[in-house]
């Protein structure tokens, strides 16, 4: 998904952000913290995905196997 969010923006910067920080609270063992940075990119993705639908295939991909599509 890092490459989709070139396409992105200042937005995919965002993206990428809450992606990590979400990614480092797995490895902090803080699970609930993750899950509110997943939700906040999964929000990010759910834009971008409206703004041009046929873009962003691994991004709908993750929202539909995490349960946040």
């Amino acid at each position: 998904m890092r490459q989709e969010t070139l396409k992105y923006g200042s937005k995919g910067r965002n993206l990428l952000t809450y992606s990590d920080r979400g990614e480092q609270a797995i490895r902090q063992g803080d699970s609930e913290i993750a899950e509110a940075w997943f939700d906040q990119a999964a929000e990010y993705w759910k834009q971008a995905i409206a703004l041009t639908p046929g873009n962003y295939i691994e991004a709908q991909n993750w929202l539909k196997i995490t349960g946040r599509s």
